[in-house]
């Protein structure tokens, strides 16, 4: 027996006891016309009324449980404690960044002259005209505004 058949149980119900009432004759008209939207507001009656009821056992359920909860006075607070560790509430530490650049040694305070060596070309090896005409145009271009 599925919902269906109960649904069109209350129909058959509705339309039989509706002939008894020859005063509604209107009514009685109207839900000749409606008949599907009558059967619709029923049924979503007869939902929320189960779905109250099944809310009104679950709240009830849960204060008897809290209740029996409440009777056990727990004095004694190392009991508690080895239930829960605290491992299980805290995360194991992990550092917050990874640095970008990790140094095999101390950063100098000062370089000599041959540590800077392998790092320093000689601008004028190989380009001497062209540093020359670059310098000659940046000295020209500053006279030229010189009045």
């Amino acid at each position: 027996m599925g919902l269906g058949t109960i649904i069109e149980n209350i129909k058959e119900k509705i339309t039989n006891l509706l002939p008894s009432f020859d005063g509604l004759s209107s009514v009685r008209e109207n839900l000749k016309i409606n008949t599907k939207v009558v059967l619709i507001i029923v049924s979503a009656f007869l939902v929320i009324i189960a779905l109250l009821l099944v809310l009104a056992v679950v709240s009830h359920h849960k204060t008897t449980s809290n209740q029996k909860d409440q009777q056990y006075d727990y004095t004694d607070d190392s009991i508690l404690r080895e239930k829960l560790p605290v491992e299980d509430f805290f995360l194991p530490y992990e550092p917050d960044f990874v640095p970008d650049v990790l140094l095999e040694r101390e950063p100098k305070e000062s370089w000599t002259e041959e540590d800077a060596r392998p790092f320093w070309t000689n601008p004028l090896e190989g380009n001497e005209g062209a540093w020359r005409k670059r310098i000659e145009s940046g000295i020209d271009s500053l006279l030229e505004h010189v009045p």
